[in-house]
């Protein structure tokens, strides 16, 4: 099986972190996930209860080629099937651009795992649940741009 969704060719491009980088752990749900696809959680309800005693790393279960809303993060590295995963929750990552950005403009995941301007006032109501970041650099269509991803 071929690993999925390919956004950056590089993989996932880190360029600084601001200190320690954010890093969650889970499991990959039944896919090959490449390493700088977005991804997001997809885990079936009822998995985890009040307590952190019986928690375990096998309740967060992830997907790729997050979209809209559904954004938790960027796999570190490329997977197996239904392996263990790192998604990196914060950071500054090159990332590839849908459509032009400009520099301190909010940033949107698309679902084809590169990030566009959230857009005007049209999209204004749903602005913050779209957002996952805001664009350091410009950057043009189909290029790569700076973009920090901001929990």
């Amino acid at each position: 099986m071929a690993a999925g969704g390919i956004g950056n060719p590089a993989g996932m491009t880190v360029v600084m972190d601001a200190g320690n980088p954010r890093i969650i752990s889970g499991q990959v749900r039944n896919e090959i996930i490449s390493g700088g696809v977005f991804v997001f959680g997809s885990t079936a309800t009822g998995v985890v209860s009040s307590g952190a005693n019986s928690f375990t790393n096998s309740d967060l279960l992830f997907t790729r080629d997050a979209s809209g809303g559904q954004f938790n993060g960027i796999c570190v590295d490329t997977t197996t099937v239904s392996g263990n995963i790192a998604v990196a929750t914060d950071g500054f990552f090159l990332l590839n651009c849908n459509g032009n950005l400009i520099g301190g403009e909010s940033v949107k995941c698309d679902g084809n795992n590169s990030v566009a301007s959230v857009g005007s006032a049209n999209e204004s109501a749903f602005k913050d649940t779209l957002k996952i970041g805001r664009a350091v650099t410009a950057g043009g269509s189909a290029a790569y741009a700076l973009i920090q991803i901001i929990p």
